[in-house]
């Protein structure tokens, strides 16, 4: 037996909020029923035998009440349910004892000192229990303590007081709906605030990364691509340094580089290591820094690949065997580039594209005639056929002399799982 404030932040505006109203609901309805407990006293206390006896019942019922409420506003919550079970017991020996106590020639008057009170007590049940079950339970300990001593006690036929002891159950359940709603309603609303706020404050380091990527941009990526490309620095190795450094600042400004410190979305991974579009889209990265090393500058353009697995789930559908096997047909693809393209540029392009991953390497060289070289080119069998074909792809390669060299590596998803 759970009550509601055990889900809710009592930090959260609109939970802590809607807990408040259905604390003051609670408050009101048990003053409510002790308004009952006078005014029946009043009316009928002609009727108890002895009449000190009622007086005490009246007494011990308001005690009992004011302490509820004074926990309640001490918590600023409702009872907690323990006091909910109590309550139900007391309810039941109210409704026993004060009928004990009336005249039985006038039995129907009892009711109108414990009946009306014990009813709007009920809908306490309903504010405190979270669960529907436990709050029916609680109200049929007063329902039935009700029915049995109006039947046996009091004289009333079956037929009328069985009926009078539903509209227990009902003001408990009722008021379970309307709290629950309640509660629901405020937590939502605490989740919508928090889910805003969190997007407020992606965007604003977005817009402050986008500005920082500006500045880089404009100053420093130019002017180390300048460097790399003049011959003013003649030195060999720190001339590729250099020029390695400029494609690892182009991907950054590019989004494809978490911040030092920060990991991105594309960052996260399971306790296993990286999902495969991670490692496919990490592992092209430092591709295109080894190659500029070694004198050919990559543009490399993996956006759509991290996109779409962030926004679709697709990260893990693609598998770090298929990840791996791509990353090194495309090394293979960009050493033949270096070796016999006779030029010092290309473009390595991921997508998920439907059900596949596909990776595509551009170059605008020399280029040769597939169809006069045995396997298709320039070790492309072994280097880089063999490798897809062995996860389930397959291998595209469309070049003429004088015009470059396309190829197009493509893995359908389902194939490699």
């Amino acid at each position: 037996m759970t009550t509601a404030e055990e889900g809710a932040d009592p930090g959260c505006g609109g939970a802590l909020r809607n807990e408040r109203i259905v604390l003051r609901a609670y408050v009101l309805f048990r003053l409510g029923g002790l308004l009952q407990v006078a005014i029946g006293a009043v009316a009928t206390h002609p009727h108890y035998r002895p009449l000190w006896a009622g007086l005490a019942l009246c007494a011990a019922v308001f005690a009992e009440s004011l302490a509820l409420v004074a926990v309640a506003l001490r918590r600023r919550r409702v009872p907690p349910p323990a006091l909910a079970v109590a309550d139900s017991v007391v309810l039941a020996v109210v409704l026993v004892v004060g009928g004990g106590l009336a005249d039985h020639t006038h039995g129907s008057t009892w009711a109108y000192f414990a009946y009306p009170f014990s009813l709007l007590a009920s809908i306490g049940f309903g504010l405190v229990v979270e669960r529907l079950a436990a709050v029916l339970v609680l109200a049929a300990v007063p329902a039935s303590a009700y029915a049995a001593t109006a039947v046996l006690r009091l004289g009333e036929p079956v037929w009328n007081a069985v009926p009078n002891g539903v509209p227990y159950l009902a003001n408990a359940g009722i008021a379970w709906a309307v709290a629950r709603a309640l509660r629901r309603t405020g937590r939502e609303l605490d989740a919508a605030t928090s889910t805003a706020a969190a997007r407020e404050a992606e965007l604003a380091a977005e817009r402050e990364r986008v500005r920082h990527a500006r500045l880089l941009h404009d100053r420093v990526l130019q002017t180390l691509e300048t460097l790399a490309r003049t011959p003013w620095i003649t030195e060999p190795g720190l001339r590729a340094h250099v020029r390695a450094e400029a494609v690892w600042l182009r991907g950054f400004v590019r989004g494809e580089h978490p911040a030092p410190g920060r990991a991105g979305p594309e960052g996260r991974h399971g306790p296993d290591g990286p999902d495969g579009t991670t490692q496919l889209a990490h592992g092209l990265s430092s591709l295109a820094e080894d190659m500029a090393r070694v004198g050919l500058a990559v543009e490399l353009n993996t956006a759509q690949l991290r996109s779409a697995g962030r926004r679709e789930g697709a990260g893990a559908a693609v598998p770090a065997l298929v990840a791996e096997a791509l990353v090194d047909a495309t090394r293979e693809a960009l050493a033949n580039v270096l070796r016999h393209a006779g030029t010092e540029r290309a473009v390595v392009r991921a997508e998920l594209s439907g059900n596949a991953v596909l990776v595509s390497v551009l170059d605008n060289g020399t280029g040769f005639d597939p169809s006069a070289v045995p396997g298709g080119g320039l070790g492309l069998r072994s280097s880089v056929r063999d490798r897809v074909t062995g996860v389930g792809g397959r291998v595209q390669v469309e070049s003429a002399p004088g015009t470059g060299t396309y190829v197009e590596m493509r893995v359908p998803l389902s194939a490699a799982g």
